[in-house]
This record gives C-alpha cells, structure tokens and sequence, in this order.
C-alpha cells in the first residue's frame, strides 16, 4: 500500500513566533475565495515532537496522509524541523487549503453573541461576532476553527491602544486593513483607536489558534481590538 507523503502549506508571511522585522509592506491581498459551508477543525491524528515523524507508525486508517507539522516559519529560525503525523483525508486536504494557523494564544478572547468565549474553546459551527461588507457589526458562525502545535521558544507582538485595549498574536497576524501586526508602530490607527507601543514578548502556551467567521470580511474582536483571521484570503 502506497502513503502519500504531503507537505503542508506554510503561509510565508506568518512569522508565527519570529521576531518582528523592522518595518515590512502591507501583504497584497491574494484572490481566493475561502469556503461558505461549515467544515469540522482538522486535528492530526497524532502530532510528532520537532525533527520525529509519526508516520512511522502504521496508518491509523484507509486513505490517511503522512503530513509535515507546522514548523518554519511558525518556528523561530534554527528550531529543528517539524516531523510529521497521519491526517485523515479531510484534514489533509484542509491543511492544503488553509495552511498552518497565524496564531493567536490560546487564551485570547474572542467576542461572540453570548459573550467573550477562548478562541481555544471555539468550535465549528459556534456564534461570533463579524463585520459584514458595510463594516457593521454582524452574528456569524465560526466556519474553520485550526490549532497547531509549536516548538521551542517562539513571540509574539503585544499591542496597546490608546484607549486601553491590548492584544497579543503572532507577527504575522493581519490587521483588517490587511496589515501585520509587526509592521504597527506608535500613532498607527487600530480598531478605531491609535497604537500607543507594539512591542515583542514570549509566546505564551504550547499551541496556535485561529478561526475563519462566516461572511465577507474575516473580521473579529481578539480581546476587544477588531482583527482580521489569518484564514481569510
């Protein structure tokens, strides 16, 4: 029985846990329309420690996929490289489409209709908070929900707004307007409030975290400041 060994996809501008570069341009926009039908998180089967691969273990069923774990860029240059696990089909197939998450801590908070829910709680399905295409406020439904383990030490960019507000995710993570996190400098506009210091600290927890709202935007509320999900394209 032949196994297909698949490489995943890493979004090079995530930067997941790299220090932040000193000023980067804004990403371009890619043109891809993202899926409008609710689709379970994919999860591997097992994930390998840095530089071990589970795929060599049998295949936990038909059809699973040997699969590289999120590693460089998600890892911080001179990390070992990410070993691999057993994806089933459809997570397989996932990992292809969304690539690895640009990452959000665990316990970031991300606004819902019943209140300030963990994005690490979020699942499939679950009620959030979006703007639609005029920016308005609008309940959604979480139509992708992804986590990926990391490895070694790994930052983040702390932002602080003028009005108090504070928010935590990976140098890549991007803005509404499109930007990263690691490009905001003082006096920058965010979330209807200015950037008072964007600074570099410790990724906390061992895993990223990210989910894609229904509707046009990608947008949500990550600890009260308006960003947009790394899986919307």
């Amino acid at each position: 029985m032949r196994y297909r060994f698949v490489l995943a996809s890493v979004m090079l501008s995530a930067g997941c846990g790299s220090p932040a570069p000193a000023r980067a341009p804004a990403p371009a926009p890619a043109p891809a329309p993202v899926p409008t039908t609710p689709e379970p998180a994919p999860a591997p089967v097992a994930t390998g420690e840095p530089g071990s691969s589970e795929c060599s273990r049998p295949p936990p069923g038909p059809g699973y996929e040997c699969v590289q774990n999120c590693g460089p860029p998600v890892a911080r240059a001179g990390d070992p490289p990410p070993g691999s696990s057993w994806l089933s089909p459809e997570n397989a197939d996932k990992r292809r489409k969304f690539g690895c998450p640009i990452c959000l801590p665990g316990a970031t908070r991300l606004a819902t209709p019943n209140g300030d829910v963990a994005v690490s709680a979020l699942r499939v399905g679950d009620p959030i908070w979006t703007l639609d295409a005029a920016r308005q406020r609008i309940a959604g439904r979480v139509l992708y929900a992804g986590s990926t383990p990391i490895s070694g030490p790994h930052h983040a960019v702390r932002v602080t707004l003028a009005d108090g507000r504070v928010v935590e995710a990976s140098p890549g993570h991007p803005t509404l307007s499109g930007r990263t996190l690691s490009t905001l400098r003082p006096g920058d506009a965010l979330s209807n409030s200015t950037v008072v210091r964007a600074q570099n600290v410790p990724f906390g927890g061992t895993r990223t975290y990210d989910v894609l709202p229904s509707g046009p935007t990608g947008a949500y509320w990550a600890d009260g400041v308006v960003l947009r999900s790394s899986f919307r394209r």
